[in-house]
């Protein structure tokens, strides 16, 4: 230790100068050789993300999660049908069915018909921010779905501000066999959100020929407060 300041008293400030560089370059090298032994052989491929499926940390599995559907890995189906199944925390299922739907969308569609309830809300929401576009596959589902469903589909139909889509609630509106509040609600949504022209001729049809006279009561309300907005 003495020979050591010895030496560094012994030396030109210019010298000093050079010494505490080396010593700083020495020990950056040292930890750069560290990091690379203790993540030398990780990768962040395919397989390492599907080993983090099975993560029991929950940002780490759902970080997981959202890089398969990423990179639209395949392989990962099984596990990911596994967690919307079985986990607890809707955030995790969320990510769960955004990335099946990014890997497999007939896939998603298709557990529609396999999930409880709550699960398959959340199937329906990530079908949605998938593709708003895919509110029609669930348009089509309509008369298959309980009223609780119905009003909600008919909430993201309101939303979208698509006209074809409100041309296809005033379509559940004319159907005599639907509940009658989907479809007078089908109806005031279709009605607020397109032109009369287009409406006008089925709410006449509705007044004079539907077999309930709440519906035909509720057609002419519309009729004629349409026609005081023209």
């Amino acid at each position: 230790m003495e020979k050591i300041k010895r030496f560094y008293s012994g030396l030109s400030k210019k010298m000093k100068v050079i010494f505490w560089t080396c010593i700083g370059v020495f020990c950056l090298s040292i930890i750069r050789i560290s990091v690379w032994y203790a993540t030398k052989g990780v990768s962040t491929g395919p397989r390492y993300y599907l080993k983090k499926l099975y993560s029991q940390d929950p940002e780490e599995k759902k970080f997981a999660i959202y890089e398969v559907g990423r990179i639209g890995l395949k392989q990962s189906l099984p596990e990911l049908e596994k967690i919307l199944r079985q986990e607890v925390s809707s955030d995790i299922k969320r990510a769960a069915c955004w990335s099946i739907g990014r890997i497999d969308k007939e896939k998603l569609v298709s557990l529609l018909d396999s999930t409880e309830k709550d699960t398959k809300d959340i199937v329906m929401e990530a079908l949605l921010k998938l593709d708003r576009k895919n509110i029609s596959i669930l348009l089509d589902r309509f008369s298959t779905e309980d009223e609780e469903t119905k009003f909600k589909l008919i909430a993201w139909a309101e939303k979208l501000k698509d006209r074809d889509v409100y041309l296809k609630l005033l379509k559940i509106g004319e159907q005599k066999e639907e509940l009658l509040t989907v479809r007078k609600h089908s109806l005031d949504i279709a009605t607020k959100n397109l032109p009369f022209t287009e409406t006008e001729s089925i709410l006449w049809n509705i007044y004079y020929n539907d077999p309930e006279k709440e519906m035909k009561e509720f057609a002419h309300r519309l009729i004629k407060q349409l026609k005081e907005k023209k």
